[in-house]
């Protein structure tokens, strides 16, 4: 979807903005692919020791914006040719996507018990207390509204296991949470969520890596988690400066916005890990330079290529409006709002993603 694009005329020091609207649409994508799973910096070698895994935490993170931003110009025009598009979706049926994280979760635990493995009870999983310790340290709610470096996200949890965040630095700078859509403060990156994580607490956990070694072995099973990251789409942003020659208009500034809603499953983020029983109890250290496939265990599968669910899925509203002292960011700023056309198709399609990235991780760590 794109919206044609919005202008300003600068004449002497007056700006005058052309209101823009945009018509909903549906979206749609190719068919599922199979899911392919791939190490990262591991092997399955690493859980000889034990064949019991006691699943600490599931995650799933629903990404609830992304954005776009083009900035051009220099000198005294520096500020007169940025534009920024957001794709949002904030509307979350949470008694539905708790429905989709207890199916991923049961999900897990079966495919963990067909490869071999005991899967360790909750009970005793509550009973250790270096997991007591873990939740002290970065337990969140079960529907937390936080982000990462794509945008906002809202992070749920099943109900009887209450999820807890990595140490930033087995996860990178792709933790480090941005929002388009004020689920975090400016400052601090502060969930809104009461209870919620910040950015200050997910780079302080460094004692997670050693309580998980910890735990592995009061339990002498493998500790487990599990990350999803569900997708929405992208946005796009463009931009322009032109002279008119006019002697009443001298330049035409012009800025564009597009987006393209799609559910998926990311890459990389997506991720089983299995903190070992005499493994690193420091912590596995990763670039904070670039966007890096996490390494928040001895061992850990991640899903190697994304994956996307076909059907029209989503309806796009869009808005447009002039940056300015009381609307502080772009010159020209775009947001298109997602909203979920069929959610009983929604429900069963992110299933089938989590069910199929579970499948391939797993496979690669059978016994």
């Amino acid at each position: 979807m794109n919206l044609r694009p919005m202008r300003t005329g600068l004449t002497g020091l007056a700006l005058t903005l052309l209101c823009v609207t945009g018509l909903g649409v549906s979206s749609s994508v190719a068919q599922p692919m199979a899911a392919t799973a791939a190490f990262t910096d591991s092997t399955a070698a690493g859980l000889g020791a034990t064949k019991r895994v006691a699943i600490a935490s599931v995650i799933v993170s629903f990404q609830a914006s992304v954005a776009a931003l083009k900035e051009g110009g220099s000198g005294m025009f520096a500020n007169k040719t940025s534009s920024s598009s957001v794709l949002a979706i904030t509307d979350f049926d949470l008694d539905r996507h708790d429905a989709i994280v207890a199916a991923a979760y049961q999900q897990l635990k079966a495919q963990l018990t067909a490869a071999g493995y005991e899967v360790v009870p909750e009970t005793e999983i509550k009973a250790s207390a270096a997991y007591a310790q873990i939740l002290a340290l970065s337990k969140i709610p079960t529907h937390t509204k936080f982000g990462n470096a794509l945008g906002d996200a809202l992070l749920v949890s099943p109900a009887t296991l209450p999820g807890y965040l990595p140490y930033q630095g087995e996860t990178g700078i792709f933790s480090s949470p941005k929002s388009y859509i004020g689920w975090t403060g400016a400052f601090g990156s502060k969930s809104k969520t009461e209870g919620g994580p910040s950015a200050m607490t997910i780079g302080g956990n460094w004692k997670i890596p050693g309580l998980e070694v910890q735990m592995a072995k009061e339990l002498n099973a493998n500790v487990v988690k599990a990350f999803y990251v569900v997708s929405i789409g992208e946005a796009g942003a463009s931009r322009s400066r032109d002279f008119t020659g006019n002697e009443n208009n001298w330049w035409n500034y012009s800025g564009q916005g597009s987006a393209s809603a799609a559910l998926g499953l990311m890459a990389d983020q997506t991720r089983i890990a299995f903190r070992t029983p005499n493994g690193n109890a420091k912590w596995q250290k990763v670039s904070m330079m670039k966007v890096v496939p996490a390494k928040d265990g001895d061992v850990v599968v991640r899903l190697a290529e994304p994956l996307q669910a076909g059907g029209h899925l989503f309806h796009l509203e869009s808005s447009s409006r002039e940056g300015g002292l009381f609307t502080p960011g772009a010159d020209f700023q775009f947001m298109f709002l997602a909203t979920v056309t069929d959610p009983a198709d929604y429900q069963r399609r992110v299933e089938a993603l989590l069910n199929g990235a579970n499948n391939a991780m797993v496979g690669l760590v059978k016994p």
